[in-house]
C-alpha cells in the first residue's frame, strides 16, 4: 500500500490575482467612476446658482431704473 491516502494535499495558486485598478492621472472617466460625479454635480449647481443670481440682480437693477 502507498502513503498517499494518509498525506494531505494542499493546492496553491501560483499566479497572483489582479486587484482593483487605480485611476490614471489626469483621466476624466476614472475620476467620474471614483466619486467625481458628485463633485461635477456640485460644480454644476454652483454655476447655475450663480447664473440665476446674476439674472435676478440684472432684473432688479432694470426694474429700479424704470421706477426712477
Amino acid at each position: 500500500m502507498s502513503d498517499f491516502s494518509t498525506n494531505q494535499v494542499i493546492l496553491i495558486s501560483t499566479t497572483p490575482t489582479d486587484g482593483a485598478t487605480t485611476p490614471e492621472t489626469g483621466g476624466f472617466m476614472p475620476l467620474l467612476m471614483y466619486g467625481g460625479v458628485a463633485v461635477a454635480v456640485i460644480f454644476a449647481m454652483a454655476y447655475f446658482s450663480q447664473t440665476l443670481l446674476n439674472s435676478i440682480t440684472q432684473l432688479t437693477k432694470t426694474l429700479n431704473k424704470k421706477h426712477k
